[in-house]
């Protein structure tokens, strides 16, 4: 009997000395994988072709890069044509599928092509002479050198040494990447708690996952891996604190990354062609409308909004996959850019989503769905009064819920002041903040917190959880990675070659920061707690799902 209790005061011993170095290891090893993706990333630049020039009557050539071109005097023009008689907006070139095609955008002095007026889209050849209200150009082609140019750069032994240095680099980054999960695992293993073996065939069929998936897509894209490898990683992460707060949770949590990363391969394929883009927007938006229905019919109330459906075997949010559908219902700019006909179909479908949560009162949702409606809506028409007005209407609208709705007036209530009501609506937020500071900077030991045992301290509560367990390191590189997919869908848009893939990045981009500003701000009682999820770290199956078909959205921009 002693040496059984000798052995395990040993045992205990050990796994304490294991904490007591791991848990400074580990912020270590998240700084360095974070700087390894971030700077290739960074460095990243797209390609930086000219499909064509528009020559001017005085000689003067622009070069035309996008596959949709706003033409007008605008600094925001791509093509600014700096004539007092032309129009700040005056009209869209478009090339697709090797056809150029102009169209008027209601501007004052109109277009001619060849001396005859165009009224809607025009399908326009090298060398034919446009007038935009009497300023004269004509559409070339890509000049030859500027063809031998990109041919020799595309060709050249320094793309393909970049490749293979490209190649090492992520995969440096991988191992330190499966270095920084597997010291996690033990981690949780040795916790006060500790996880059962049961746990360890997720953990291993994870990290299988993950290479297959990086060989995968080192194969069937070029450039960097590096945006993946922050996926990656956030996922490690989701499933270790899963593992800590609901073990049951871990094989659907598991199922739900596999079904993310097969989302994310495919809706990448289909946005590598313009074309397949285009069809897969509008299967989204189908889809999106039959997810609304289903909601609005079937819909259970689980903790005060009426947004899962049950089907038995498995329980889903509806609303999470509609995110997807919703931005790219905002791409429809492909025909004329700036057009009320192309607006009329989002503004549609964003009245319906609006409605929808609404009806089924889930708030929190709400404000992501109207941020990055405001952002789409900004990309399509740059008219800042506009916005405002709207943005007017909604705070009107807001105001009225709090007013109106007693137990989001609850919420406002504790807001600010959630000390004074720390044994009722203020007890998850003051548990939260309590817990966040006890981990200090570097936690307390995957598995040992206390806040696990707090409801939805895996979901609504999960930066506590994170802070305290892993240390506001981790959780500061965690928020630095979310912060800088949007970051890196800014940069990726100064290059896009088409709205399409500029308007689904941003959009995908904005959900991420609105759902992680609300849940972080929300939990530490800066802004009321609004039950939303953080991207790829919280547990649930239809946020993992959706958080990795936003991903691609911003993937296909690069």
């Amino acid at each position: 009997m002693s040496i059984n209790l000798f052995l395990s005061d040993l045992t205990a011993q050990a796994a304490s000395a294991y904490t007591l170095v791991a848990r400074w290891l580990f912020p270590l090893l998240a700084l360095v994988i974070l700087v390894r993706c971030l700077v290739p990333l960074i460095q990243e630049r797209s390609a930086n072709t000219v499909w064509g020039y528009l020559v001017l009557a005085n000689g003067t050539s622009i070069p035309v890069r996008n596959w949709e071109n706003l033409i007008g005097r605008g600094k925001y023009a791509d093509i600014v044509v700096n004539f007092p008689v032309v129009s700040r907006s005056h009209a869209v070139l478009t090339f697709r599928n090797g056809i150029w095609t102009i169209a008027d955008l209601g501007s004052k002095g109109g277009i001619t092509v060849n001396g005859v007026k165009v009224d809607k889209a025009q399908e326009i050849q090298f060398g034919d002479v446009i007038s935009l209200a009497g300023i004269e150009m004509a559409l070339v082609p890509q000049l030859q050198n500027e063809a031998s140019k990109f041919t020799d750069v595309a060709g050249g032994s320094s793309d393909t040494e970049g490749e293979k240095n490209s190649a090492l680099n992520s995969a440096v980054t991988l191992l330190l990447l499966f270095l920084f999960q597997v010291l996690a695992l033990v981690q949780l293993f040795a916790s006060r708690d500790g996880i059962t073996l049961a746990a360890l065939p997720v953990f291993g069929i994870y990290f299988l996952v993950e290479l297959l998936h990086y060989l995968l897509m080192r194969r069937l894209q070029s450039g960097n891996i590096e945006l993946e490898l922050l996926a990656y990683f956030l996922c490690g992460l989701n499933l270790a604190l899963v593992a800590s707060a609901a073990p049951s949770d871990l094989k659907k949590q598991l199922a739900a990354i596999l079904l993310g990363i097969a989302a994310y391969t495919v809706i990448t394929w289909f946005c590598r062609d313009l074309g397949r883009a285009r069809r897969l927007k509008y299967l989204a938006l189908g889809g999106g409308v039959l997810l609304l229905i289903l909601n609005l019919a079937f819909g259970e109330k689980i903790y005060g909004a009426r947004n899962w459906i049950n089907l038995g075997f498995i329980t889903f949010q509806p609303l999470e996959f509609v995110k997807i559908s919703f931005v790219l219902a905002g791409t429809a700019t492909l025909d004329r850019l700036l057009t009320t006909r192309n607006m009329t179909a989002f503004i549609a479908f964003a009245g319906a989503c609006m409605i929808t949560l609404a009806l089924i009162r889930d708030f929190g949702t709400a404000v992501v769905f109207f941020g990055a409606f405001l952002v789409i809506a900004f990309m399509y028409s740059g008219d800042l009064r506009t916005l405002f007005l709207v943005t007017a209407g909604a705070a009107f609208a807001g105001i009225a819920v709090v007013t109106f709705m007693p137990y989001i007036a609850m919420r406002f209530a504790a807001w600010g002041k959630v000390w004074q009501y720390a044994d009722s609506t203020g007890f998850q937020q003051t548990r939260t903040m309590i817990a966040a500071a006890s981990g200090g900077l570097f936690g307390v030991g995957g598995g040992n917190g206390y806040l696990k045992n707090i409801a939805a301290a895996d979901t609504d509560l999960v930066f506590g959880m994170l802070c305290e367990e892993w240390g506001l390191l981790v959780a500061l590189c965690v928020l630095l990675v979310i912060i800088f997919f949007v970051f890196y869908a800014v940069l990726l848009t100064k290059n896009s070659r088409s709205a399409f893939y500029a308007i689904a990045a941003c959009g995908a981009a904005t959900i991420f920061l609105l759902q992680t500003a609300l849940n972080v701000l929300g939990s530490v009682d800066v802004l009321p707690l609004t039950g939303l999820t953080i991207p790829f770290i919280s547990n649930g199956g239809s946020s993992m799902v959706a958080s990795w078909g936003l991903l691609a959205l911003i993937r296909s921009a690069a």
